[in-house]
């Protein structure tokens, strides 16, 4: 019995051991939600606001700009292909750079997964930001063009910008025809939800935020807007939607960031936080255990000393 003290001692010890430091790593995490759930809610309104600028714009007929490269961003990709080519779409895929953050990963794989399997008459090609995304996607024989590590506490835009700036120059060369983006959006501690929404060639349907509630209102007013607003464009029209397009996908790009990080933060620190709650239960249980068995070996030895008594006294 002596044995098994020790070693459930022992296993206590590793134990306890553990939960300090998923306690530590839940500390951790909770200090980045904090920062990252700010910066993503902080940025909403205004990415909310200049998509609807997008959103003016396609009600609009922007066919006599007299630029190709313009209008190609506002024509569905269908009418850009040859008849018998496929369409090549680029997958950009938001995952993180280390695990222990729960299905955070694995959900939004699975997403991506379901969507290549749904697009199979497409020729796509899988970008990644964050080092897990590609490791998954791998194992299931799809291996990124290009990888790039996850700044998962990115403060400004320029964590974004390089990325931004091949999708657009790419597009406008022609090498890509669909530019679609998966990540998971934000919307609680508890609650983050896998998407994949296109961002080039835009489209009304385009949503890069969580739209929580007091971003409808918002949405609303955009919707309700007069379809038959003409803009006055100084200097030109191709001048200001040259600057503006890859401005845009720089802020959808960054905004994704943003959600994605947030998420991320949330589901580590949900699954530490869980983990160490499984420690502490199984601390207990062996702590029990451990008196049960020192008991044991207590009452063991009276009665070894009482019967060893009684039969000197015999």
């Amino acid at each position: 019995m002596a044995v098994q003290t020790k070693e459930i001692k022992h296993r206590l010890k590793s134990i306890k051991n553990t939960q300090k430091v998923t306690h530590t790593m839940e500390l951790v995490s909770a200090a980045k939600m904090r920062r990252s759930i700010a910066a993503a809610v902080d940025t909403r309104p205004y990415a909310t606001h200049a998509w609807s600028i997008m959103e003016r714009l396609l009600k609009q007929d922007v066919s006599a700009v007299p630029s190709k490269e313009v209008t190609r961003f506002f024509t569905p990709a269908e009418q850009f292909v040859e008849a018998g080519k496929k369409i090549r779409t680029t997958l950009v895929l938001f995952t993180s750079n280390r695990g222990l953050c729960g299905g955070f990963n694995s959900q939004l794989t699975r997403l991506a997964m379901h969507y290549i399997h749904n697009h199979a008459d497409e020729d796509i090609r899988l970008v990644g930001i964050g080092k897990k995304g590609v490791g998954i996607m791998s194992v299931h024989g799809i291996n990124a063009t290009l990888a790039y590590e996850k700044q998962d506490s990115a403060r400004t835009s320029e964590s974004i910008i390089e990325i931004a700036r091949q999708l657009y120059e790419n597009f406008v060369a022609g090498e890509t025809d669909k530019v679609v983006i998966a990540y998971t959006e934000f919307h609680s501690t508890v609650n983050q939800e896998p998407s994949i929404h296109q961002l080039f060639p835009f489209t009304e349907s385009h949503k890069i935020s969580a739209a929580v509630e007091e971003m409808k209102q918002t949405k609303e007013n955009v919707s309700a807007s007069p379809n038959t607003v003409q803009y006055v464009y100084e200097p030109s029209p191709v001048a200001v939607l040259q600057h503006l397009i890859p401005r845009m996908a720089e802020l959808q790009l960054y905004q994704a960031l943003l959600e994605s990080n947030a998420s991320e933060h949330s589901s580590r620190m949900l699954a530490m936080k869980n983990a160490t709650d499984s420690a502490g239960e199984m601390a207990s249980e062996l702590l029990l255990a451990f008196n049960r068995a020192r008991q044991d070996d207590i009452t063991r030895e009276i009665s070894e000393i009482s019967a060893g008594s009684a039969a000197i006294a015999g």
